[in-house]
């Protein structure tokens, strides 16, 4: 039956007034028009007026109130650091509460020669267990922590990278004192152990570490030496266990070599680590809370005295996603590490104590220099320096940092298709492996114009003849005669023909890889630095190993993926404004150079991303004293929007420029110590790339950085 304008009321209430202003006119109004003679008085000192604006102010409260609430159930409106941090938990982002830096550390042991004149005395090499802490020498509260096993006394493949050197010679001058060396990872940090006793079985029990610089939790055992392991979520029971072997003497029987003397191994190490999933009812999560602290939430079931074909837990409330008399879709659970619909969400302690072994430290301030990480506890035989410096460390992410990488780790779920999904896995790699500060990642496609030739052209005209002679049934394929014995030679001959890879007419090179990804890392000063790929005999950079093999589950098989250090283009402002009659001119120097340096803030800075003058001008305007904009000028050098006024940057802020004949005539990039200055990044001409008020960026993978804003920043106000 149709409505009409009889079955309900109407009324000139106008509902989408919000503001104090408009709900106070509106008000006025409807007394006016509902009560025309029962209250006439609208001096702003009655009582009635009184009551009115009173409504008002509540109207307006709730009205804002409704109104944050709704923002703040929003990812890109969201203010408040809580609702950020719960919005991006229902997103499946793990939020870090501080990131450690990694470094590359080289342990030195003196050893005496073996009598041979050629070879150490390995039976006096020492093993270093992991976990050694090392202290950096100018500020001796960063510690770093060893990750594996240093183990001076394995030969072989060890050493094929770094092989012993001799340090000493007899009088005879024969080898009489040895030099070797190994290569460990280390982490910011130092270890703590924490016992939390546990009584009766609570759902979802939460344990709480004070320290709000929590880097990893390393291991929980409980009473009866049962290991605890971390998962990503509840559901998941599978779990990855990485062992090393090398710590384990039965490890060296094996590899025994008992052609050598007492105490010698043989030179081949076969398996040093093992990898393997287990499945675990015994497992937690790791949660960062509001205040920073860390906290670890236990699974739901209990223990169950009898068997059960189905779990060995007691489902203590319903957690199913498969309703009792419906058939089960096998498209539901596809996540390998995922449970089954019958099991818990693991096992809760109870009655036991459990002890927590976790690791605090990391920040900016433990991205120490080369050479920094030198103090140790170990014997005066043993060395130890960092060739390279520390790089990864971070303090907490912003706001802004974990919106986008929420919003990014969402997306991508759990397998890397698409380059977002690449730059999203790589930007949420877990801290314990690092931090990358930016990445950008290119997709390429194989060559569709590839045109056989050679060596590989003459496989397919023999496979073609060979194949054309036989007979073929889509059953048993093709059936070749007696007389097809030649054209089987010919096949078999040009095959031989292939004696390299790039016979095959194809261009092998790193630009047909799938994936190609650039990044940058921050120094202890929160600067862009790269990460140079491996030269010589310098090893891969710890980050990049890890970046590698974090995303070797989470790519395509068909993905080659190849990383490259980011490019970085360091800049300068000159600005010049008027001020107010009223203003101080210092002071508005002041305040526009502040706003210069918040909008080039270097968490806001990405990978090809523009520069937009126009909006930067527009920024200064806002400043209070600010009468107008003359202009804003990114420079490396010359002020090229106003000469005259003779403000420059001298030496220029870059470092590297690009010199066509160089690297044989191919071109390449190259020192400029005349022009430039060591420290900054590579030469980039912001006038020719300006246009219409926008810095376009360099088509090759970089990041504009203003590195030191207190010089790199100038300007007149007058």
């Amino acid at each position: 039956m149709a409505y009409n304008s009889k079955d309900f009321k109407e009324t000139n209430i106008n509902y989408i007034n919000k503001d104090f202003g408009t709900l106070k006119n509106t008000l006025i109004e409807y007394a006016k028009s509902y009560f025309p003679t029962t209250y006439k008085d609208f001096n702003e000192t009655s009582p009635g007026m009184m009551l009115i604006e009173m409504s008002a102010y509540v109207g307006d409260v709730l009205s804002f109130y409704i109104d944050q609430q709704y923002r703040e159930m929003l990812l890109p409106l969201a203010e408040e650091r809580r609702n950020v941090n719960n919005i991006a938990k229902m997103l499946g982002y793990k939020i870090k509460p501080i990131i450690p830096a990694y470094a590359d550390l080289t342990f030195k042991q003196k050893v005496n020669d073996d009598g041979t004149g050629a070879t150490p005395a390995y039976g006096e090499a020492t093993q270093i267990s992991a976990h050694e802490q090392i202290t950096s020498t100018a500020n001796s509260d960063i510690i770093f922590e060893t990750l594996d096993i240093v183990d001076f006394a394995v030969s072989g493949s060890a050493e094929q990278d770094y092989p012993p050197t001799i340090s000493d010679y007899n009088a005879d001058g024969i080898a009489s004192d040895w030099e070797i060396i190994r290569k460990v990872r280390a982490i910011s940090g130092e270890t703590k152990t924490v016992t939390f006793t546990v009584g009766s079985p609570t759902k979802f029990l939460e344990l709480k570490l004070s320290d709000t610089n929590v880097v990893d939790i390393i291991s929980i055992f409980d009473a009866n030496g049962n290991q605890w392991y971390e998962v990503d979520y509840l559901a998941q029971d599978k779990v990855p266990i990485e062992t090393s072997r090398t710590g384990n003497a039965a490890y060296h029987e094996e590899d025994w070599d008992g052609t050598n003397a007492v105490g010698e191994l043989s030179p081949f190490i076969a398996v040093p680590y093992t990898l393997e999933f287990i499945r675990t009812d015994k497992r937690f999560t790791v949660e960062v809370n509001d205040d920073n602290t860390t906290s670890l939430i236990f699974g739901n079931g209990i223990l169950r005295s009898g068997q059960s074909i189905t779990s060995n837990y007691l489902q203590t409330e319903q957690i199913g996603i498969t309703i009792p008399g419906i058939t089960e879709d096998l498209t539901t659970s596809i996540d390998p590490q995922l449970g089954d619909e019958y099991s818990t969400l693991g096992e809760t302690p109870m009655h036991t104590i459990l002890t927590v072994k976790y690791r605090i430290g990391g920040g900016i301030s433990s991205n120490v220099a080369v050479g920094d990480l030198t103090n140790h506890s170990l014997a005066s035989s043993i060395s130890v320096t960092n060739d390279s410096p520390a790089r990864g460390g971070s303090n907490q992410e912003s706001i802004d940092e974990i919106r986008h990488r929420a919003s990014a780790n969402f997306a991508s779920q759990n397998r890397c298709v698409t380059k977002q999904d690449y730059e999203a896995r790589i930007m949420a790699m877990p801290a314990k492996f690092g931090n990358i500060a930016k990445v950008y990642v290119e997709r390429t496609q194989m060559p569709t114009d590839y045109t056989p030739s050679g060596p590989a052209q003459t496989v397919i005209d023999a496979l073609a003849t060979l194949t054309g002679n036989g007979t073929w049934d889509p059953v048993t394929g093709y059936t070749f005669e007696g007389s097809d014995q030649n054209d089987f030679s010919t096949l078999s001959t040009a095959i031989g023909g292939l004696s390299d890879i790039t016979d095959t007419g194809i261009d092998w090179s790193p630009s047909i890889a799938g994936i190609t990804a650039w990044t940058l890392s921050y120094n202890n000063i929160k600067n862009l630095v790269r990460i140079e790929a491996p030269t010589g005999n310098n090893p891969e950079h710890l980050l990049i190993r890890n970046i590698k093999n974090y995303l070797e589950p989470h790519r395509l098989l068909t993905d080659e993926i190849i990383l490259q250090p980011g490019y970085i283009i360091n800049f300068g402002v000159i600005f010049q404004a008027y001020a107010h009659k009223h203003a101080n001119k210092q002071d508005v120097k002041l305040k526009c150079i502040q706003k210069i340096i918040d909008y080039f803030n270097i968490d806001k800075m990405q990978f090809r991303q523009p520069i937009y003058v126009s909006q930067l001008q527009y920024e200064l305007m806002s400043i209070d004293g600010v009468r107008a904009v003359d202009y804003v000028c990114m420079t490396q050098g010359t002020n090229w929007k106003d000469p005259s006024i003779g403000i420059n940057f001298s030496p220029q802020l870059f470092f590297k420029e690009w010199d066509p004949a160089g690297n044989s005539g191919a071109g390449g990039w190259v020192d400029n110590n005349t022009d430039g200055q060591s420290g900054y990044g590579y030469k980039f001409d912001f006038a020719a790339s300006e246009q219409g008020g926008i810095i376009r960026p360099s088509v090759t993978p970089s990041v504009f950085e203003l590195k030191h804003p207190t010089i790199n920043i100038k300007g007149k106000v007058l």
